[in-house]
């Protein structure tokens, strides 16, 4: 017989909820002192895509040209439907999770929200876990960076090293900026088209997307836009499982050309 979630904790917490996701916390039936036991992540309807997403893959390493993203990456991300980003618009505009927001900037270009991720249990603060999301709509993925964001994304850097200080406890940056007690960075490739940057506790090792291959860091990505680069014209290395879609666009590409 299966067991649902009630059967093997006594106690259910849920911490968030957004669009098809719901976030718990477990506690097992020696009761909750001491913190919960477990944390889980349910989707409701899963489709095939999530399924694929939390299934063990065999990976792949993408090395994308400026004329592989034009010509395959690019298209394939603007035929993504809106419905797949419901849930950060419900974050953007106050329809979900609006008790957990940590910081609000409204300005339709420079504007993003703080908040904590909620793969986070928002109790461990060795493994702090937010995510700044843009209000920008326009603004899909690191591609679409210039140097006009530069002042957009040194203010997400200090807002979150406000936050993890003044709310959490963490050492606040130094004065010179040299040290800090975060790590942030972007994804490329992502796994949803709309900006943010992830923003972890140094000391949070053991988290996969902080590995080479997905995470930029985003003091080196305000650097190279100080510098000048364009990053729609650089070629970029990313991680891709076999089953991802674009995976299977690239390959058609290549086949037929």
């Amino acid at each position: 017989m299966k067991h649902g979630p009630q059967e093997a904790f006594a106690h259910l917490e849920t911490i968030g909820q957004n669009d098809v996701y719901t976030w718990v916390l477990g506690y097992q039936k020696d009761g909750n002192q001491g913190g919960a036991h477990s944390k889980l992540t349910l989707i409701c309807p899963a489709g095939n895509e999530v399924v694929e997403k939390y299934s063990a893959q065999e990976r792949r390493m993408i090395t994308e040209t400026p004329h592989l993203y034009e010509k395959v990456t690019a298209p394939w991300i603007e035929s993504i439907p809106n419905s797949k980003t419901q849930w950060v618009r419900n974050i953007l505009d106050g329809v979900s999770e609006s008790e957990s927001v940590l910081y609000r900037d409204d300005d339709p270009k420079s504007g993003f929200v703080l908040t904590p991720d909620l793969k986070w249990d928002q109790r461990t603060l060795s493994s702090l876990y937010l995510v700044a999301i843009v209000k920008d709509s326009s603004l899909k993925n690191l591609r679409d960076l210039t140097k006009d964001h530069i002042p957009l994304l040194k203010k997400i850097k200090e807002a979150a090293a406000k936050v993890a200080s003044e709310k959490y406890g963490l050492s606040a940056p130094s004065e010179d900026g040299v040290e800090s007690s975060l790590r942030c960075y972007i994804h490329y490739m992502p796994t949803f088209f709309h900006l943010h940057v992830h923003i972890l506790s140094v000391n949070f090792l053991s988290h996969p997307g902080a590995i080479v291959g997905q995470a930029q860091l985003l003091e080196d990505v305000i650097g190279l836009l100080e510098a000048g680069v364009d990053f729609k014209q650089r070629t970029l290395g990313y991680q891709l499982t076999e089953g991802h879609a674009l995976l299977k666009e690239l390959r058609k590409y290549s086949a037929n050309t």
